[in-house]
């Protein structure tokens, strides 16, 4: 192989002229990657459930000299996904998407409720699968290339206590991550995952007010303090960019090296 042939480094992390849309957006992690993606030049849309929240991160973004908007939207509704994803095409065509939103349930095993269980299913795995889906239609047909970000957890990896619907959900999208990462590779789409550990967010608050769970969980984090929402969304921003053209399939960790501890 000739190396002089090969074609120069891409501009690293960067998102100019990108049309990116996050889920969840409108706080926490979610919130986090659509500021990291629009102060990397992205083309920022919000898709929340609360259009107090989406106004609130969008002006958060202008102010910041970032392009932002808002859709409100219940991603619960997958039948009506595809009509989200025809919008957001309209805003401009989508070259990467992020599915930030999610929902946790706390309990044992044999108290879980049916109809509890398939709400975490339906925001944690059936929105991102279905939106996903939706989107990359429109980016195949168009013959566009795009990036696919899944947020996972620790528990995509392994199964902690009294969380097992959310287990099952974040399990599910390493599935998901792999199965579309093969099927669409070869044109052009890429599919990953981003697995967070533990950061202090409205999810984790109520866990962290413990102090003795809280230091159980801050003693086998090896960097020795929780994460910020930011450090997951440089990991999303290196996904969405062509700095990470031949990554696909992937879960990536941003956890502080508690899962290699």
């Amino acid at each position: 192989m000739d190396l002089t042939t090969q074609r120069p480094l891409p501009a690293a992390f960067g998102l100019h002229d990108r049309h990116v849309v996050v889920t969840g957006g409108g706080r926490g992690i979610g919130r986090a990657i659509a500021l990291c993606a629009a102060a990397s030049g992205a083309r920022v849309t919000l898709v929340a459930r609360s259009q107090e929240q989406l106004d609130d991160a969008a002006a958060e973004i202008r102010a910041a000299g970032g392009t932002c908007a808002g859709v409100a939207h219940d991603l619960t509704d997958t039948e009506s996904l595809d009509a989200l994803a025809e919008r957001l095409w309209e805003v401009a065509p989508v070259d990467g998407v992020v599915h930030a939103a999610g929902v946790q349930l706390r309990g044992p095993a044999v108290d879980v409720e049916v109809a509890a269980w398939r709400r975490v299913q339906a925001l944690n795995v059936d929105a991102p699968y279905f939106l996903s889906t939706a989107l990359a239609r429109r980016q195949l047909a168009a013959e566009q290339r795009g990036s696919h970000v899944f947020i996972g957890s620790l528990n995509s990896s392994l199964g902690l206590p009294n969380v097992s619907p959310y287990v099952a959900s974040k399990t599910a999208l390493v599935g998901v991550t792999r199965a579309l990462s093969t099927e669409w590779a070869a044109r052009g789409l890429r599919a990953n995952i981003v697995g967070p550990g533990y950061f202090r967010t409205e999810m984790t608050e109520g866990l962290l007010a413990e102090p003795a769970h809280a230091q159980r969980i801050l003693g086998r984090i090896p960097a020795g303090h929780l994460g910020a929402p930011e450090d997951v969304g440089t990991a999303a921003v290196f996904l969405l960019s062509d700095a990470s053209s031949y990554i696909t399939g992937q879960l990536i960790n941003v956890d502080g090296g508690w899962l290699a501890s």
